[in-house]
């Protein structure tokens, strides 16, 4: 059996926030090794082939990734440049007219105008609307998660209390009728608020699906007009050039020259604890790593799972877990296109190129969102799949071949759990309705389709360990945040065992590809080696406190 000790920490889990992990913990002079289970990092962030000259990722764009990670971890530096399309977004609506996401607000004012009269005055209102509740919260995203009386204390006066009735227990669709927005400006916004579970726009706790940017903005404010965080629309943060991989790379590049150890095809079997806390890790080939400090950035649940240690608190959990399942959805189609996709609305040649280059939504109508919404609860194939999509080769040629290129769809209301056939049976027929979905915009995509791939929710899971095909580790709503992210008793990134932390898209604030996970437990546990309460040498003699504390 080979037995590694020669690190200060081990991360588990080589996806986005493990890195990110990994990342702070070396730039603090600690001794880092990654364990990845997969040959390629970055987990659905990470570049793959999915047909021969083909290569895309899970993953479109990083719409949400902080400028602090990408400042901290030097990522352009080591690698990281972006374009940035103008318009950043194009969102198709009823009668084949488009909604395009310019980054100047004059042209997105014009737009909202057309709509109805004063609507750009509405928009901007809900926009600051939002931001000012953010800002009353007081919370940080960088900070471990609130309690719930941590959550409320700034909220005195009545108008305060009822946004946050209206953000945490109202739905979307309610939120956007008392702004009085058009059904077009509903329909461009509707998305960002569902996203993140198996939701419509009439659920409770949609509003708080707006929030991630402006409790950003309120945690880490910015004075700079070119903080993506101030614009509301997906894409402003730029596109990668090399895809969303380049950023993994970057990173990667980022651990090596802080001397971070990065193991690939490392499946770890066991996490074994002790009455003194974390003692090693163990992998599938009977490989054992120790060091006095872990950190799991893989699915909490999984985590769990493969913890052996005495504490009972792991076995309640492992009861607990039985009864909170994690209920994702998840469907992905490469296309391999011999011809740019054409929108029908385009009106030159240069026009359709520039369209095509931006990221692109298929819901139509808040109408849409909520039948789609009932096909997840039904256990449907859905009739009116949500398709949110990207020609990456557009603005990075060489993730097609010479003259092709590659278009990338994320379906977003496809149940893990069918309840008549199942996915091996009817994932076809899925992928024939968002390929005609799609085609009413743009009308030459089913032409120029010269190969294809598609990722069910069951390979979702199998290949990305993405329980229950849940992309962001459990849905970024209220009633999975705060204290309740994961789990109450593990929400603020310790655990039971002294040394062992917690992180991953499953941990607050969760979200995509932010990092902020990776950020924050990273900074928790140089909190407690600067305090004294965790330590490098053996035996550990101070305890790092219970995870509830």
């Amino acid at each position: 059996m080979n037995r590694h000790s020669d690190s200060d920490v081990i991360v588990v889990g080589g996806g986005h926030n493990g890195l990110v992990c990994a990342g702070y913990l070396a730039r603090s002079g600690l001794r880092v090794t990654v364990l990845e289970r997969r040959a390629r990092l970055g987990g659905p962030a990470g570049t793959q082939d999915f047909m021969p000259g083909y290569r895309s990722t899970i993953t479109n764009s990083p719409g949400s990734l902080e400028p602090k990670v990408i400042a901290d971890l030097e990522l352009e530096r080591f690698g990281l440049e972006f374009v940035r399309p103008n318009p950043t977004l194009v969102h198709p609506l009823p009668g084949n007219r488009l909604f395009l996401g310019w980054r100047e607000s004059e042209k997105t004012q014009d737009q909202l105008e057309s709509y109805a009269t004063g609507e750009s005055a509405r928009y901007q209102g809900l926009l600051d609307y939002v931001q000012w509740f953010a800002n009353r919260l007081g919370i940080s995203l960088f900070e471990p998660p609130p309690s719930l009386k941590e959550l409320v204390r700034n909220l005195d006066s009545i108008e305060e209390q009822e946004a946050f009735s209206r953000f945490f227990f109202g739905s979307v669709r309610s939120l956007f009728d008392e702004f009085g927005l058009a059904e077009e400006t509903k329909a461009v916004m509707g998305p960002l608020a569902t996203v993140s579970g198996i939701v419509g726009p009439s659920t409770p706790g949609t509003p708080f699906g707006l929030m991630m940017r402006p409790l950003s903005l309120a945690s880490l404010a910015s004075d700079s007009t070119d903080d993506p965080r101030r614009m509301p629309l997906r894409g402003s943060t730029g596109l990668p050039i090399g895809g969303m991989g380049a950023i993994i790379d970057a990173m990667e590049r980022s651990l090596l020259a802080r001397g971070v150890a990065i193991h690939r095809e490392a499946s770890v079997s066991r996490i074994v604890c002790d009455q003194d806390g974390v003692e090693s890790v163990q992998l599938d080939d009977g490989t054992v790593h120790r060091a006095p400090i872990v950190v799991s950035a893989m699915n909490p649940y999984l985590t769990v799972a493969v913890i052996d240690g005495p504490d009972p608190f792991w076995a309640d959990l492992r009861a607990k877990i039985v009864r909170k399942p994690l209920k994702g959805k998840a469907f992905k189609i490469v296309l391999g296109l011999g011809d740019i996709p054409r929108y029908s609305a385009a009106r030159s040649e240069e026009e359709a190129r520039t369209l095509a280059s931006a990221q692109f939504r298929i819901a139509p109508t808040l109408d849409y969102l909520d039948d789609s919404y009932a096909d997840m609860l039904r256990g449907r194939v859905p009739e009116n799949p949500i398709v949110w999509g990207l020609c990456h080769s557009l603005t990075s040629p060489i993730l097609a071949p010479e003259g092709k290129h590659v278009l990338s769809l994320n379906i977003g209301n496809a149940p893990y759990t069918l309840r008549e056939g199942n996915w091996a049976t009817e994932k076809h027929k899925l992928f024939e309705r968002v390929i005609a979905k799609t085609a009413e915009w743009i009308p030459n995509l089913p032409d120029i389709i010269e190969d294809y791939h598609y990722l069910d929710p069951g390979e979702f899971e199998d290949e990305f360990s993405l329980v229950e095909a849940n992309i962001t580790h459990g849905d970024v709503l209220p009633y999975k945040q705060f204290w309740m992210r994961p789990l109450p008793g593990l929400h603020r990134y310790r655990t039971p065992a002294r040394g062992l932390y917690l992180s991953g898209a499953g941990t607050w604030p969760g979200n995509f590809v932010s990092g902020i996970p990776g950020h924050n437990t990273a900074q928790e546990v140089l909190r407690d080696l600067a305090s004294g309460h965790l330590s490098l040498e053996k035996p550990r003699i101070h305890h790092a406190g219970t995870a509830g504390e």
